[in-house]
């Protein structure tokens, strides 16, 4: 087995559902308000506690053995501020409070193995399970981070999962397995500008912010006739065979911006070139019913899949809120370690991410993580781009930035997550090379695109220099997306019993090396990847 020669990390697990499980639910950490308690006096009393106990669910996680914890902003953006008619200025120093509440569970945690380093002491590297969970809880319980509605008992949790303990340490007995050089760590967590919408939308990657109103399907006025959405499609021609919708495109043109997106991947940019161009530009694009506008000839140096999918969202828009997360985390890089973009599936706004980064680029070396959601095991989101080709582009891309630090998957069904980084081995020579011949795009519209970025690609770039992250939900199966309502429909488990523990082992043998959770992972889920990690790194 080749030397794995990446370190090792535990990531944390979810802080909403976690939330739940202490019996707290409809707290808005947004406005800071119960949904059903507005009225209520002692507000800040509430506001204050729940403050209080989020910090603790970071702390637990440290405790847990995380290396790296995620800020609770998922749902912070620009839109989610305006349907609150909160002012930016406001939503920074909202996103500052966040940033601030896990920074400073980092810094109690320090502190506790500073000052309280004999809390572990009691750990052994022959403890079982049972003993492992035991003296976790009970170094939460000597430190007051067990919340007095966190009922917990090992022996019923253990009872609750399906753990599949094989014993295959062996298989790395010989090869050099290293924690994370870092611990401590803060990343600065950005949901996609859907995740805002409340509709779940961010796992479909489709952008309908006006989807939901009080009539679900929104009516168009159209020659004098209002026609539902599922009705447009017959009605699109009139008699003449004149396209009917033509004055509603121009209307809506007239009020979205859209641009080009151009990568600079043709192999006739050398290198040296290459390190003085963007390896991403977004150039204005003429509108599609302006006469004078200049015909665009196709071009594989044009990628703009996602334009599609905003179908009430301009990608001026998305700039915006680029920006407005960018410049959040250049205020705050005293406090955090990563910049991370969590459950994206929608690469246009992935790339637009990529693309405003080099406006601050002297804040970001090598501590982006960009994490996907991926429906099934080869496919990003609801689209027809396989993860492979889509990070493929991005390594490529990134070759000479080196902004990236981690790729990862996140919220996705925990079967599926061999499989989607399965080909990053396939593909790969014994020297860690590409081997570009042996693989072909089903996607035949950036086949070219991913033959010249795996062509190009720098040796070592793939699996040597960049980390693997993996974050599975405990009990998603898969979306369903419908087509005619932009709606998504999601499809659980019947219950939640297995876990990354059974997985850890086989994941590294694809490259996998951050192991976390995501819905439904409480600190002592954590605490359990990290023992079978720390067993495989002994």
């Amino acid at each position: 087995m080749d030397k794995m020669a990446k370190h090792i990390y535990t990531l944390d697990g979810g802080k909403i559902t976690e939330l739940e499980r202490m019996g707290f639910r409809n707290f808005d950490f947004l406005s800071c308000e119960d949904n059903e308690e507005k009225e209520e006096e002692g507000g800040t009393e509430k506001k204050e506690m729940m403050m209080q106990l989020l910090e603790n669910i970071h702390l637990s996680y440290f405790l847990a053995g995380s290396d790296i914890i995620c800020t609770n902003t998922f749902q912070v953006n620009l839109h989610s501020l305006r349907k609150k008619n909160i002012s930016i200025e406001k939503g920074e120093e909202i996103l500052n409070t966040y940033i601030d509440i896990a920074y400073n569970s980092a810094e109690k945690y320090k502190e506790i193995k500073r000052k309280k380093g004999n809390l572990w002491e009691n750990r052994k590297k022959n403890d079982s399970i049972y003993e492992h969970l035991e003296n976790f809880h009970n170094i939460r319980k000597a430190l007051n981070n067990v919340h007095s509605t966190d009922i917990f008992n090992v022996e019923e949790y253990l009872s609750e999962l399906q753990l599949n303990d094989t014993q295959n340490e062996w298989k790395w007995a010989k090869t050099k397995l290293e924690r994370g050089p870092k611990s401590c760590c803060v990343a600065f967590s950005n949901g996609s500008y859907s995740s805002a919408f409340c509709d779940f939308s961010e796992y479909s990657g489709v952008f309908h912010k006006n989807r939901r109103k009080k009539e679900k399907r929104e009516n168009l006025a159209i020659h004098g006739k209002v026609i539902t959405g599922n009705k447009l499609a017959s009605l699109k021609y009139d008699e003449t065979g004149k396209n009917k919708t033509d004055d509603f495109t121009k209307m809506l043109n007239k009020q979205i911006k859209h641009f080009d997106i151009k990568l600079n991947i043709l192999s006739e940019y050398t290198t040296r070139n290459m390190t003085k161009r963007s390896s991403v530009e977004f150039i204005p694009i003429a509108r599609r019913y302006d006469k004078k506008r200049c015909n665009m000839v196709a071009s594989p140096k044009l990628f703009n899949y996602g334009l599609e999918y905003y179908i009430d969202v301009s990608d001026e828009e998305i700039a915006s809120n680029c920006k407005f997360k960018l410049q959040c985390f250049c205020r705050n890089t005293n406090k955090l370690n990563f910049f991370s973009l969590t459950t994206f599936s929608n690469i246009r706004e992935v790339l637009t991410f990529y693309n405003y980064i080099k406006y601050y680029a002297s804040n970001f070396k090598n501590n982006v993580i960009i994490n996907f959601y991926c429906n099934s095991s080869k496919f990003i989101g609801c689209s027809d781009y396989s993860f492979f080709d889509i990070v493929s582009i991005l390594l490529y891309l990134d070759s000479y930035n080196k902004f990236i630090n981690a790729i990862g998957i996140n919220c996705v069904n925990i079967e599926n997550v061999y499989d989607l980084f399965f080909p990053f081995k396939k593909y790969t020579c014994p020297y860690i090379n590409i081997n570009e011949d042996s693989y072909k795009s089903q996607n035949s519209q950036i086949n070219s695109i991913v033959k010249t970025a795996l062509r190009s690609l720098k040796k070592n770039r793939y699996i040597q220099d960049v980390n693997f992250f993996c974050s599975p939900n405990k009990s998603l199966q898969r979306v369903s997306f419908d087509n005619s309502t932009n709606e998504v429909t999601f499809h659980t488990l019947p219950n939640k019993t297995d876990h990354v523990y059974n997985y850890v082992d086989k994941w590294m043998e694809v490259g996998i090396n951050g192991f976390g959770g995501c819905c439904y992972y409480n600190p002592y889920d954590v605490s359990l990847i990290d023992y079978k990690l720390g067993r495989l790194c002994r």
